[in-house]
């Protein structure tokens, strides 16, 4: 479970369609077992052609992939948290909400804690912002 030490984020994955091929494991499988993030959380929203929504937490799911990348599901998401993205979802659609913690960085932490020193400020900037100031610079050194 997250202790505090490392980020959190949330990131939310659609499946137009409902065309959910399962390939992502393979890229998460890798990454837990590399101890770059540990999945806390995550569940899967279906919005079907009618309408209906069905949600699925990892611990529930007959591909017992996800159960076993989510060791013990936190319960962090809510019933809230499906219905706001179940409100926002294309009929006939998925989204795999998933809430990992970035444990490289627990440790990036403890290292700066051992040097007497302290984590003040920890921010993500989109891949986005990066390609457009890369454009920008790359414009005025022509």
């Amino acid at each position: 479970m997250a202790d505090g030490k490392a980020p959190v984020d949330m990131v939310l994955v659609e499946f137009p369609g409902n065309d959910f091929t399962g390939e992502i494991f393979a890229e998460l499988e890798r990454l837990v077992d590399a101890k770059t993030i540990t999945v806390l959380d995550a569940l899967f929203v279906r919005k079907d052609a009618d309408g209906s929504v069905r949600w699925i937490e990892a611990d529930e799911t007959e591909d017992t992939r996800l159960s076993r990348l989510v060791r013990d599901p936190a319960g962090l998401f809510a019933e809230e948290d499906v219905e706001a993205v179940a409100a926002d979802l294309e009929l006939d659609s998925s989204i795999a909400m998933l809430l990992f913690e970035h444990t490289w960085a627990a440790n990036l932490s403890g290292g700066v804690r051992r040097a007497n020193g302290r984590v003040i400020d920890w921010a993500r900037v989109p891949a986005a912002a990066i390609d457009e100031l890369t454009g920008l610079i790359e414009e005025e050194a022509r």
